[in-house]
């Protein structure tokens, strides 16, 4: 066992070092070839070909993702693009989450001054703040989220996830019609009573969930998501939910 053990830290060692030399020779080549410093925030080696990767370099400058393919040394560098196939399932949609993660990233970074302008309008009783159960977290991320969009149901499942690295602050909207108007209006009224956190976050579990029937159409609550959600429709830039945004200055 005590062989084992101390073969499985010699190898876990290697492979340290190796990942560090992959990303080292990445940030050279960049560096050599345009100038820019960058960091190297991830590398993944695809399933169906050990000697290929997927990097995920940050432009130190601008704060812009660049996605790329590279060799198993990282000395060869290819711009990562939406076309890609495999035969291997899990790789073809590896690279479609990171290519898109990355272009959501960048239009978020390109509009950050916009997005916190249009965030910071927004009135303080309607927005919906949970703190981070991280003492002393000062990470803020913005959610944008309909009570009747399937993804941010889910979403609102993983929200103590989501709280251990971020204070989340949920905005409601109205995206998918009258019944998301009125859930989220119902959010809005029923909130007012919570206690602390998990009285907000057991209201909104409460009515997000699938079988939950409203039987009662708050108007005064519905005409303020109907204002917020025409404003953040209007913004441009929020096209669909749940958008999740990182704010920063």
């Amino acid at each position: 066992m005590k062989k084992f053990l101390a073969i499985s830290a010699v190898l876990l060692f290697v492979f340290s070092f190796l990942q560090a030399n992959v990303e080292q020779n990445i940030i050279d080549i960049v560096q050599k070839q345009t100038g820019k410093k960058v960091s190297v925030l991830k590398v993944e080696t695809l399933k169906s070909n050990s000697d290929l990767k997927i990097a995920i370099i940050e432009d130190l400058d601008t704060k812009y993702q660049i996605p790329v393919f590279t060799d198993k040394d990282g000395k060869i560098l290819i711009g990562l693009s939406n076309v890609f196939f495999s035969n291997e399932k899990k790789d073809a949609q590896l690279v479609n989450e990171v290519y898109k993660d990355t272009q959501a990233y960048n239009t978020q970074q390109q509009n950050s001054i916009t997005l916190n302008n249009l965030f910071e309008s927004i009135p303080d009783d309607y927005v919906i703040s949970l703190p981070s159960t991280t003492k002393d977290n000062q990470k803020i991320v913005y959610i944008v989220s309909d009570p009747m969009c399937p993804h941010c149901q889910n979403e609102l499942r993983e929200i103590d996830s989501r709280l251990k690295n971020a204070n989340v602050r949920m905005v409601l909207v109205g995206f998918l019609g009258k019944k998301s108007v009125v859930k989220s209006a119902l959010i809005l009224q029923k909130i007012k009573s919570a206690k602390n956190p998990q009285d907000k976050i057991q209201i909104l579990k409460q009515i997000y969930a699938t079988t939950y029937d409203p039987k009662e159409e708050p108007e005064n609550e519905m005409k303020k998501v109907q204002n917020i959600t025409k404003k953040i429709s209007d913004s441009g830039i929020v096209k669909y939910v749940p958008y999740i945004y990182e704010y920063r200055k």
